[in-house]
């Protein structure tokens, strides 16, 4: 079973840029990004968002990113918060969106400015108007832990997955959004899901925050999950939650699952570590993943070095 990434940089990872490195975040860096990541071999993007300028004025230029990119199209998922916003997408050629529902009233009403229950009659008029015309996933967020309310209980997760399936979504993405989650506790929510939903409607999306990503995606790879969220380079974070950093690096975490012997199903990742080395020049910032700072290593190619006089 190979593993399924979804690369969220250009869309989760630049919208939480600060001012400087926002600047720098043009269209043309944008598209640059996409068609990088999309050539290393990553097999879905998630390209932008059509949401109100006002609350997340970096993805304010959603319908040009989508002219420059062309027939990569099929390849590119969005983020919509309503009906419009699906228009929108749809009118740009767009066939797969995801609608952010969080696991919390708390924190939903800091999102969207609505309650969870809302969100869910949302969804329910987005899901008639994509028909087949459009698949609608869902990102869970804060679905191990939320900022307002503490932890999170499992059991309404689950519930509220089931109710998400049973409406007609094709993938939800269970997201610890702060970065609390630790091991144990992923293999068996994602083992709990799995068992409830299968392994092509669940997905993980973690964050670096208390520097346990990389273990938290081989844990839920040990459940069973082989559909993943991440970032290039590691950049990101959620302008909702406090103290909410970068999403796990993408080639960090893939290349710890090729070390366990999954399948990447052909992303390469030299590409992926060049990507992230253009990224953050284009940026102007240093990102935080490991692998495309020290590279990759070939042990095939070490040399020996003369030793020294004396």
């Amino acid at each position: 079973m190979s593993v399924t990434w979804t690369d969220v940089a250009p869309r989760d990872g630049m919208q939480n840029l600060a001012e400087g490195p926002a600047s720098a975040a043009t269209t043309e860096v944008k598209v640059r990004l996409v068609r990088g990541l999309l050539d290393a071999g990553i097999p879905r993007v998630e390209a932008t968002s059509f949401v109100s300028p006002r609350w997340v004025p970096l993805m304010a230029d959603a319908a040009a990113v989508l002219a420059g990119l062309g027939a990569d199209l099929a390849r590119l998922r969005v983020l919509i918060p309503n009906v419009r916003g699906l228009e929108l997408a749809l009118a740009s050629g767009v066939r797969n969106v995801v609608v952010t529902i969080a696991a919390t009233d708390s924190f939903n009403r800091r999102n969207v400015n609505r309650s969870v229950e809302e969100s869910v009659d949302e969804l329910d008029s987005i899901l008639a108007t994509a028909a087949d015309d459009c698949t609608v996933d869902v990102a869970l967020s804060v679905a191990f832990g939320c900022p307002f309310e503490g932890w999170v209980d499992p059991e309404g997760v689950r519930r509220l997955c089931a109710r998400l399936a049973d409406l007609g979504c094709a993938e939800i993405s269970v997201a610890d959004t702060i970065g609390v989650a630790v091991p144990l506790q992923v293999t068996q929510l994602c083992g709990e899901l799995l068992a409830d939903l299968g392994e092509d409607h669940v997905a993980l999306h973690v964050h670096d925050t208390r520097g346990l990503g990389v273990a938290n995606v081989l844990a839920a790879s040990e459940a069973g999950i082989s559909r993943f969220e991440g970032s290039v380079g590691g950049l990101g974070g959620c302008p909702f939650a406090p103290r909410s950093t970068g999403n796990v690096c993408s080639e960090d975490a893939l290349n710890a699952l090729r070390a366990a012997g999954e399948d990447l199903g052909g992303i390469d990742l030299e590409a992926l570590c060049a990507v992230a080395i253009r990224l953050g020049e284009d940026l102007g910032v240093a990102l935080p993943g490991y692998l495309h700072r020290a590279g990759m290593w070939h042990p095939e190619r070490l040399e020996t070095a003369p030793l020294a006089a004396g």
